[in-house]
């Protein structure tokens, strides 16, 4: 189901365990709000486009002109799990437990359903998870439609000889059966080059060192690697950001990494000339409180961090405003804004619909009319 093939793609770094707002890309400056309300490691600013984030973002800051920061995105949810749901799903579910998972499909695999849940020419996945997120599920979209898992890269290379391969593709197309599109993408995907893709050994050395060779780092060259291959949709799960206590060493420690990794993935998407194609999507469960007594921030779900660098829309800015508490005061947007605005990236119309498991029609944008395509503002 090719519909509509275009290069658009999103990254989408998750940031799990609620990541603070005020650490991240929604610093105050010093002096504007009580201490409580000021990132514990210092601030960075560019006065050019007025973004301000938490001091570690060292590298991140400089780029600032490729990003837009959203100071209003904000849900009801200050659970680690529903949270998670909400934002990436765009629905909110009150579930708990076995069912939870089964209602409402994470935006990867909706849009692995539009396009297909492999490349037409290459057979690289349409959708690819790195670690695991909550809500990436595709229910009732079908199984074909899940996230594929790089750890399992090595499906990718044949087991069989090319010419034992060859015999049976022509064994399959001379049967005429339910199964046989999902068959046919097996093949594609063993016979393109999708394997490739995921082989950072064909990357140089300094590139490898520019990225940090961390996990991290790995993790958003392959990204990069899947979109240029590709690849409609990367997720990335970056942990460690449920900072209950002491805030300020974890801060030193989580963000060099992904400042680093992150910085030069904008880079090389500028430098290959992608960035109208490839958007790059940061954010998390939920945000954090003012400082508590233990010098860490709790869950706080009326804001949560959300950066975005990419696709044809204007940088370099801050959307939405908030309270020194982080409560937004204007242009407040929700997950089925920043569902609306993925899918506004991918030009996917949002009246497009799905049968689910019932035999019902149903919306992938499940919309009451209001959700606003968050950069369109």
């Amino acid at each position: 189901a090719d519909e509509g093939a275009n290069d658009k793609s999103v990254i989408f770094l998750w940031l799990g365990g609620g990541a603070s707002q005020f650490e991240t890309f929604h610093a105050n400056l010093p002096g504007t709000v009580p201490d409580v309300y000021q990132s514990v490691n210092g601030v960075t600013y560019n006065a050019q486009t007025g973004l301000k984030f938490g001091h570690d973002w060292q590298n991140l800051i400089k780029r600032s002109n490729w990003l837009t920061s959203v100071d209003s995105f904000s849900h009801k949810d200050s659970s680690h799990n529903t949270g998670t749901e909400f934002v990436m799903t765009g629905n909110y579910s009150s579930k708990r437990g076995p069912g939870a998972t089964t209602e409402y499909p994470g935006n990867g695999a909706i849009v692995a359903s539009v396009f297909g849940p492999n490349h037409p020419r290459n057979g690289i996945p349409t959708y690819v998870k790195q670690g695991k997120i909550s809500g990436e599920q595709p229910t009732f979209l079908g199984q074909q439609f899940k996230a594929f898992d790089p750890s399992n890269k090595e499906n990718l290379i044949p087991k069989v000889d090319v010419g034992r391969l060859e015999e049976r593709r022509a064994l399959l197309s001379g049967l005429d059966h339910g199964g046989t599109d999902m068959s046919r993408q097996a093949f594609s995907v063993i016979q393109g080059d999708a394997g490739t893709a995921f082989d950072l050994d064909k990357e140089d050395e300094p590139t490898r060192l520019r990225y940090g060779k961390s996990a991290i780092g790995n993790q958003m060259l392959l990204a990069r690697r899947l979109v240029e291959g590709g690849t409609k949709f990367v997720t990335i799960h970056y942990g460690g950001w449920d900072n209950h206590s002491n805030i300020s060493a974890a801060m030193k420690t989580r963000v060099p990494p992904v400042d680093l990794a992150l910085s030069s993935l904008l880079d090389d998407i500028h430098d290959r000339g992608m960035e109208k194609d490839v958007m790059v999507v940061v954010t998390a469960e939920f945000g954090r409180t003012r400082l508590n007594k233990n010098n860490g921030r709790d869950h706080w779900s009326n804001s949560t961090p959300l950066l975005i660098s990419g696709g044809d829309y204007q940088m370099g800015r801050t959307i939405g405003r908030a309270d020194k508490s982080y409560v937004p005061t204007t242009s407040k947007f929700g997950p089925l804004d920043l569902q609306r605005t993925l899918f506004d990236h991918f030009d996917i119309d949002i009246k497009t619909q799905r049968t689910d498991s019932a035999g019902r029609p149903r919306y992938i944008h499940e919309d009451d009319g209001s959700s606003r395509v968050i950069l369109a503002s």
